[in-house]
C-alpha cells in the first residue's frame, strides 16, 4: 500500500489507519491515537445500543427522552475520542522531537483528555446498562470490558509521561488513580447489571 493520506489520520479507512500505526514514521499515531479509536469504538457501539433501545421503546409506546439525550451524549464522546486521538499524534511527535515535556504540572496532555473522555463513555454504560433488553447485554459487556482497557491503556501511557518527565505532583497522581478506580467500578457495575 502506498503511504500518502491527506487530512487527519482519524480519518482514515480503518485498514489505512491500522497501516499507519505500524510504521514508525513522525508524525504517526501511536498509543494514545489507537486507545482513542477503540473506545471511539466503545462510544459507537453504545449509539447502537441506545438507537436500538429507543426503537424498542416507541413500539411499547413507552418514553424516550433519556435515551435520546444518552444517544447524543455518545455521539459527542465518539467524535471527542477521535479528535483527542488525532490531537496525541501531533503531542507525541513534539515530545519525540524534544519540543515539548512529555508531563508538565497537573497535566499530561491528550492522553488525560482521552482518559477522562473513556471514564464519560463508561458512566454512559452504566446508566444505560438497566435501559436495554437481554439481547443487548452482551454488546454492552463489550463497551465495559473495552473501555475500562483503554482507561488502564492510557493511564499507562500517564505514568510513563511522568517517568519522562521526572515525576508529577500529588493531584496529578490521584487524578489517575481516580480514573483507574471510577473505571473498575463502572465496569463492575454494568457487568453486574447485565448478567
Amino acid at each position: 500500500m502506498t503511504r500518502t493520506r491527506k487530512g487527519r489520520f482519524v480519518d482514515e479507512p480503518f485498514p489505512n489507519l491500522c497501516d499507519w500505526v505500524a510504521h514508525p514514521d513522525v508524525p504517526s499515531p501511536a498509543g494514545g491515537t489507537v486507545v482513542a479509536a477503540c473506545t471511539a469504538l466503545a462510544a459507537s457501539l453504545s449509539e447502537l445500543i441506545l438507537r436500538v433501545t429507543k426503537n424498542r421503546l416507541v413500539k411499547k409506546g413507552e418514553g424516550t427522552e433519556r435515551v435520546e439525550e444518552l444517544l447524543a451524549e455518545a455521539a459527542t464522546l465518539r467524535v471527542r475520542l477521535l479528535d483527542y486521538g488525532e490531537g496525541d499524534v501531533y503531542e507525541a511527535q513534539k515530545i519525540i522531537q524534544g519540543e515539548r515535556n512529555a508531563c508538565v504540572r497537573k497535566d499530561v496532555g491528550s492522553p488525560a483528555k482521552i482518559a477522562g473522555t473513556i471514564v464519560k463513555v463508561l458512566r454512559l454504560g452504566n446508566e444505560m446498562a438497566p435501559m436495554v433488553g437481554k439481547a443487548l447485554h452482551s454488546d454492552v459487556r463489550v463497551i465495559a470490558y473495552l473501555a475500562y482497557a483503554g482507561v488502564m491503556g492510557i493511564t499507562e501511557i500517564c505514568y510513563a509521561n511522568i517517568r519522562l518527565a521526572g515525576g508529577a505532583d500529588d493531584e496529578l497522581m490521584a487524578r489517575i488513580e481516580r480514573w483507574r478506580t471510577e473505571a473498575a467500578e463502572l465496569r463492575d457495575s454494568m457487568l453486574s447489571r447485565t448478567t
